[in-house]
């Protein structure tokens, strides 16, 4: 099988293990692109299904169940702004009512601004020794407010705890990545079961019918497990990783639910354990990634995630205002999209989904009527598109090194020896193009703070090295056939504008063209090309 192109190259490092690990959501080895079979192909996946379910069969038809398998499940993902009131867990509520008929698994975030206020709690606990879970306790007890309800005693509980822990820190003095990471999770945990509670509560207060009741799950007790390593507070990747037998674990735990939905299960996304039961995380946004999975393991019909934007936007909004939805995209579109610096999906959550064929869409929770962006394997032919950029995607503060030796001309091994250098210092590169006597690449400095100077000096003992710091990057999601297209107008704009490119990627992947330039000509260029390729 042909790898999915992109997917491999920037692939995400480990902080231990070298610089090509599988990014966080890795599925077993064999299921990897490249290693043989077909994306899609069930012969693949020997978690799917479960020991207790029929026989595999394509994941392409996981929407249509034999009778000895049940019903198919449909994934919901809910992220915090769309939980972060009362009313808006209200809206949510109502949407998954309406889709019941589906049997949704719903995998929440922490609701609003939960995980911030956690992060600024443990702090405050090790720089000055005070434990105040106010804001955190706010939060939650404001649904219970607004129904006019006694707080749970499992909200009482896992506040009283997380209290525990704060004290500790501000005991010790001490916070370590392990330590972050568990009180980062109460935040998830602590939205299962205040949505639980509102659930139950409308559906026993104010809607008719037999409804089915409402259960927090913590990750951990479906098998959501993953290897040891703390998560990142402030970049969407983590150093741990879903192992293979997580799959297994979870297609057998929400297995009897095709069969008899008795329940609505509410799942906390972000959050997982190792094999030791010490609490994981999966990076910031990382509930994405917890919703694909379980949609992989249970091959569910769709994974929805809902945000409080309409899908997939031509480009960010705050950048462009006239940004529109995208109506369609391909898996590996999205990935590209995601990885050069679209938000609306977590980076790593695309290639679960992708290669179990399991379609993924894109909601608005405060316009759910919308029909937002789908996500699929390949686009059919009435999936038709107005242009030929399908959306494109920013990002500023890009810093670029250019290395140049004449010891590269016709000579092996040069490459090689630039890359075990960046292998050393933990460099994540986003784009690389070489000529006979150069080399030139781009740093993704999201992931962890790089050593400029110290990674500077050791590459200049082979060769002259530059680095350019305030780029930019543009990326265009094109087809191949239509990039030759693409790349001759968007050199117009750069002409016109009189901006100069300073490195281009076309031709690595299937799907994209990138150009870096001088961070400040970003804005107007992104502004520019939008209006070239979707305002005519």
């Amino acid at each position: 099988m042909a790898a999915p192109e992109g997917m491999q190259v920037r692939r995400q490092r480990s902080h231990d293990e070298g610089p090509l690990m599988p990014m966080a959501g890795a599925l077993p080895p064999h299921l990897e692109p490249g290693f043989g079979g077909e994306v899609g192909d069930a012969s693949l996946l020997p978690w799917l299904p479960s020991p207790l379910a029929s026989p595999a069969r394509s994941p392409r038809t996981s929407g249509a169940a034999t009778p000895q398998d049940g019903h198919p499940l449909l994934v919901m993902k809910f992220g915090g702004s769309s939980l972060a009131t009362p009313e808006l867990l209200r809206r949510a509520a109502e949407i998954i009512r309406d889709r019941l008929d589906r049997r949704p698994i719903v995998v929440l975030s922490a609701m609003g601004k939960t995980t911030n206020e956690l992060l600024a709690a443990a702090e405050r606990a090790f720089e000055k020794g005070e434990v105040d879970i106010t804001k955190v306790k706010q939060i939650a007890h404001a649904t219970f407010e607004h129904l006019g309800v006694d707080v749970p005693q499992s909200v009482s509980e896992l506040l009283e705890e997380l209290h525990r822990i704060l004290s500790g820190i501000a005991l010790l003095k001490e916070i370590s990545g392990r330590t972050r990471d568990r009180v980062v999770s109460f935040g998830e945990r602590l939205s299962v079961r205040v949505f639980s509670t509102l659930f139950n509560h409308i559906a026993m207060k104010e809607l008719t019918g037999k409804l089915p009741e409402a259960k927090p799950v913590d990750s951990w007790e479906a098998g959501m497990t993953t290897t040891s390593g703390g998560g990142s507070a402030n970049s969407a990747f983590s150093q741990c990783e879903v192992l293979p037998e997580t799959y297994l674990k979870l297609n057998s735990y929400f297995y009897p639910l095709r069969k008899d939905y008795s329940y609505l299960p509410v799942f906390t996304g972000y959050i997982a354990k190792d094999p030791e039961g010490n609490i994981t995380t999966l990076g910031r946004d990382g509930s994405d990634l917890t919703a694909t999975v379980v949609g992989a393991a249970v091959q569910a019909s769709e994974v929805q995630i809902w945000k409080d934007v309409s899908g997939v936007m031509t480009t960010d909004p705050r950048v462009v205002p006239a940004a529109r939805p995208v109506s369609i995209l391909t898996f590996e579109e999205a990935a590209e999209l995601s990885t050069f610096g679209s938000k609306v999906v977590h980076p790593a959550a695309i290639l679960p989904a992708w290669l179990v064929s399991v379609p993924i869409s894109v909601r608005n929770s405060t316009a759910p009527e919308q029909p937002g962006t789908r996500i699929t394997s390949e686009l059919e032919s009435a999936d038709l598109r107005d242009g030929i950029v399908a959306a494109m995607s920013t990002q500023r503060e890009i810093t670029m090194i250019i290395i140049r030796s004449t010891r590269m001309l016709g000579q092996h091994g040069f490459l090689a020896n630039v890359f075990e250098v960046l292998h050393k210092y933990e460099v994540s590169v986003d784009v690389i193009a070489t000529s006979e006597v150069t080399v030139s690449l781009t740093l993704d400095r999201g992931y962890r703070a790089v050593d400029l100077d110290a990674l500077k000096n050791e590459l200049e003992k082979v060769s002259k090295v530059e680095v350019r710091e305030g780029m930019g990057m543009v990326t265009l999601i094109t087809s191949r056939k239509d990039s030759t297209t693409v790349l001759r107008q968007a050199f117009e704009v750069f002409e016109n504008m009189q901006v100069p490119v300073e490195m281009v990627s076309a031709g690595a992947s299937n799907v994209n063209v990138t150009f870096v330039i001088q961070n400040k000509n970003l804005l107007d260029c992104a502004r520019s090309l939008h209006e070239r390729f979707f305002e005519r």
